[in-house]
């Protein structure tokens, strides 16, 4: 009867006991922090490139030469945008006449990321994040 009441009142192990419970949780938390995080990240770099490459055809004449400059400009997106890989963006870019003006949109394929395991995971079904921007000249 002693050893059982030894037993019942011994709380060496209690400390491992509900850090086993509570692990998960925190584990959980943690990954939530970091795929919601690198989502936002994406989603703001990918806007940011679409406004710069957007701007930085103003300084052409021709629609064809904005569009190709806007192009360019997100091919070398990778030295400006880190968080971008640079084979993992489409980009569409639509030269308006008439009033002139331009559209870039991005769609950009998270294969790979963390936010497309969290996804998997979670049922959320994101494959791709797309921003855009418009510039009228």
């Amino acid at each position: 009867m002693r050893i059982v009441r030894e037993f019942v009142h011994d709380e060496s192990g209690a400390t491992a006991v509900e850090f086993a419970l509570i692990l998960p949780l925190l584990l959980s938390i943690v990954f939530g922090i970091i795929c919601f995080g690198q989502f936002f990240a994406i989603a703001n770099s990918l806007q940011q490139l679409s406004a710069e490459a957007a701007r930085a055809s103003v300084t052409e004449i021709t629609m064809a030469d904005r569009e190709t400059t806007a192009r360019a400009f997100i091919d070398n997106a990778g030295e400006r945008f880190s968080f971008l890989g640079g084979g993992n963006i489409d980009p569409t870019v639509t030269p308006f006449e008439d009033p002139p003006a331009i559209e870039v949109s991005l769609e950009y394929d998270l294969a790979g990321s963390a936010v497309e395991i969290a996804s998997g995971f979670l049922g959320l079904n994101i494959g791709s994040i797309t921003r855009s921007s418009y510039l009228a000249y």
